[in-house]
């Protein structure tokens, strides 16, 4: 098992894609922990749909910024610079682009329990994509820390 596990670490599409493929694993599961607590809370409990959705998405958001900061991307840039970057990417992407996939896929394939399965899924497929690129730029590029302290000297100045 362990001579397989190796093979599979050396294989050179793995090492091409690896951040990919962790990013995969911590979206899928992110992904199933907001589905879970949701559906815990508001299916189970009967807690009311909107508070079952912020908590879910709220936990999920937390344990999604903890494992892109130090398993996907494995950031060596300083923690409170990322944080900013990382949810000013999610709140857009679970709130502006998931809400729009809805909006659109909805319109075409109509209502109904199944349809709204349908329409979170694609929602959240389009979001894994949007924060891929993104993620990506708050936990690697330079271009997060170069922007906020250009904002900190112009506050500074004021």
């Amino acid at each position: 098992m362990k001579e397989k596990i190796q093979i599979i670490r050396q294989n050179k599409l793995v090492q091409k894609h690896k951040a990919k493929i962790k990013f995969v694993l911590v979206g899928g599961t992110n992904f199933l922990l907001d589905l879970g607590i949701y559906t815990l809370l508001a299916n189970i409990l009967g807690w009311n749909q909107i508070v079952a959705n912020v908590l879910s998405v709220t936990v999920s958001m937390i344990f999604s910024f903890y494992m892109n900061y130090t398993f996907v991307w494995r950031s060596q840039k300083n923690l409170f610079e990322t944080v900013a970057g990382f949810f000013v990417v999610s709140i857009f992407s679970n709130y502006v682009v998931q809400n729009l996939v809805i909006l659109v896929v909805g319109a075409l394939i109509g209502e109904g329990n199944i349809q709204n399965i349908i329409c979170k899924f694609c929602a959240s497929a389009v979001g894994m994509v949007t924060n891929y690129f993104g993620y990506k730029i708050v936990f690697t590029s330079d271009k997060v820390t170069t922007l906020l302290k250009k904002i900190q000297k112009k506050l500074k100045k004021k």
